[in-house]
């Protein structure tokens, strides 16, 4: 064989393992990309089994800087509406393996939502979520993590609010927030004339304390928290669920919360039996939303402490799916 013949078929078998390295990676990354619009449309499937049934339409409400996906069901104009807000979903709080989507698999508010019998029932979800491209309108995975609470996301809410208000004639607000959601809901009580009642469920009502104590990096500073509003939510007729299971959000959060409100007689809760973080709730909703917040002397003790390690919430990144 010529030395030129081996020269040529030399560069050719690097020529085509150059060609099979670049396809490769080619695949790769829209593999990739297609497994992430595939997963977004699974769990759109999995929101219109749960909204669907319960006759509730959905469509995206524009607030300026998201698009937020919302759930609907309104049939009595001028009339009070029972909102839900969903919870932090994939909200990794460390850099790493945080997710291409915040969409939960298991959307637990849209659930409750599900089960309210309400005549005027909506559900909003939270900055990114039930989005195929992550850099749609706004989306960037910082407000699903360091910046799930900052001012530009609760004005988004702000403005969410008064759409639906327009659109329906709605004349005030019943709020139900899950998870993260709760401290969402609670500064909406706390700045609106217009909530009329505040329901948290599993809520993480300080996101300061606790699971999250154990690096405030994981917040930016700028972060608005429920427990900055105490005076003025101390007033807001409240109840709030707390699962005796709950290893993600103990009571020693309700416990802050309630502290920083001072005295009131219209924040009440309810300790969950078998109920955790994501689970135990739904089956529950109908008898647990029986319960109406209100501004009234209950003797109730505060939920015990749990008598376990801290330090043991702290071993894996908090999410709810």
């Amino acid at each position: 064989m010529s030395r030129f013949k081996q020269r040529s078929d030399l560069m050719h078998k690097l020529f085509n393992k150059a060609r099979n390295k670049i396809w490769a990676s080619f695949l790769l990354s829209s593999f990739l990309l297609m497994g992430c619009g595939v997963q977004t449309d699974i769990e759109q499937q999995t929101a219109n089994h749960i909204g669907r049934p319960a006759f509730m339409a959905d469509r995206h409400i524009d607030t300026g800087n998201f698009h937020l996906k919302a759930w609907e069901r309104m049939h009595q104009r001028g009339q009070p509406a029972t909102i839900y807000i969903e919870g932090d979903g994939y909200a990794q709080k460390t850099n790493k393996n945080i997710g291409t989507t915040p969409t939960p698999h298991n959307p637990v508010a849209l659930h409750l939502a599900s089960r309210d019998n309400a005549a005027n029932v909506g559900y909003i979800s939270r900055p990114c979520q039930f989005l195929k491209n992550p850099t749609e309108k706004g989306c960037d995975q910082k407000y699903w993590l360091k910046d799930r609470f900052a001012p530009e996301v609760i004005g988004a809410y702000e403005n969410a609010l008064n759409d639906i208000a327009a659109r329906f004639d709605i004349t005030g607000f019943h709020l139900v927030g899950y998870d993260g959601g709760a401290n969402i809901a609670a500064i909406l009580a706390a700045s609106r004339r217009d909530v009329l009642s505040l329901r948290t469920v599993a809520g993480n009502l300080n996101p300061d304390f606790g699971i999250e104590k154990i690096g405030k990096e994981y917040l930016n500073p700028n972060a608005m928290l429920a427990v900055d509003f105490g005076t003025k939510l101390a007033d807001v007729p409240q109840h709030h669920f707390i699962g005796a299971a709950d290893r993600v959000i103990p009571p020693g959060v309700y416990h802050s919360y309630r502290q920083m409100l001072g005295l009131s007689d219209c924040v009440h809760y309810s300790m969950v039996p078998d109920a955790d973080h994501i689970y135990g709730w739904v089956d529950k909703w109908p008898d647990l939303l029986a319960i109406t917040p209100q501004c009234a002397k209950v003797h109730t003790d505060l939920p015990p402490l749990p008598r376990i390690d801290p330090e043991s919430l702290y071993k894996e990144p908090r999410f709810s799916k």
